[in-house]
């Protein structure tokens, strides 16, 4: 096999123009093995990180070396066998509380905020702020605000956005950024999304919390959505249901991968998509087009401030 990075994965799509069969790498650079006309309904092994066309650096590994672009196929169709997740059913009241200030938001040097005070003034209870990316990427950001928020009165938390560099480096940075080590009270997340050209593996994620739990004494939180769910299909992960989930999925019935039986966190919007609800806090500004993050807890303002630092 080559360095491509893969996600396994089990199911389907069908091919929106006619599509060529890379053999060797997903790249348009690789021979051309065949042409598959517009609406084949063609099966997929993984999912891969390559060359980047019109943007999009997917592709789907479809035999042991060929591969085709995603961008010219319909949405995966993951076969019965490995669909890891069902609909959870909600309190009653979930849909109205959604309406609701949320109690967690997830933001980073990005996104602008005028006041932590107005904020914890309308409901908000946590934040959760970008610290770090990969080995050496570090949120200018997240210090002085961590500060700020404190003064407030509200919660705090940091996320390392995983990457393929060498694990021991990336832990080594979040916490000599966010000096989780020195500040039990922190909440510490790992973001395991996709990272074409850069993809942090399912072990990789693994030893990062291990490491994390090594060092801090204390398990991360696990964001992540699809990422999470291809990389583990219908498996029950004891080492990871360990773990809380923050769950990304801007649906309105929310899902979990087979390892939990509900999420801990649930970011159901990114200020654009999602279910109806809340999408806006005062005293943040949000992205440059005002988009926010915004995560739903299924429980009180108590209950989440005993559970948060865990």
């Amino acid at each position: 096999m080559s360095d491509t990075i893969e996600i396994p994965i089990s199911g389907t799509v069908q091919n929106n123009v006619r599509v060529n069969v890379r053999q060797g790498s997903p790249s348009t650079a690789a021979p051309v093995l065949r042409k598959f006309d517009p609406g084949t309904t063609i099966q997929v092994a993984a999912l891969a990180v390559g060359e980047s066309v019109n943007g999009n650096a997917h592709w789907y590994r479809i035999s042991a070396d060929t591969y085709i672009w995603a961008g010219a196929c319909s949405d995966l169709q993951q076969n019965p066998t490995t669909t890891p997740a069902q609909p959870l059913a909600g309190p009653p009241d979930r849909s109205a509380r959604l309406n609701q200030v949320p109690l967690v938001i997830d933001i980073s040097h990005g996104d602008g905020v005028i006041s932590f005070q107005d904020a914890k003034n309308a409901g908000l209870v946590g934040v959760i702020h970008k610290a770090t990316t990969g080995a050496t990427g570090k949120d200018d950001a997240h210090a002085a605000r961590r500060d700020e928020a404190r003064k407030a009165g509200l919660l705090w938390g940091a996320y390392h956005w995983g990457t393929a560099a060498a694990v021991g480096d990336q832990v080594e940075n979040f916490i000599s950024w966010t000096k989780a080590d020195q500040d039990k009270n922190m909440l510490v997340a790992l973001d395991f999304e996709p990272t074409p050209g850069n993809q942090m593996t399912i072990d990789g994620a693994r030893a990062f919390c291990e490491q994390i739990y090594t060092r801090l004494g204390r398990r991360p939180v696990i964001y992540s959505g699809d990422t999470m769910k291809a990389a583990l299909g219908s498996a029950k992960d004891p080492f990871f249901s360990d773990h809380r989930l923050w769950l990304a999925q801007y649906g309105a019935s929310p899902t979990v991968q087979s390892s939990w039986d509900t999420f801990w966190l649930w970011q159901y919007t990114d200020g654009d998509s999602g279910p109806p609800g809340c999408r806006a806090v005062t005293g943040i500004a949000g992205d440059s087009k005002g988009r926010l993050d915004c995560d739903y807890f299924d429980g009180d303002a108590a209950t989440l401030a005993s559970q948060w630092a865990s």
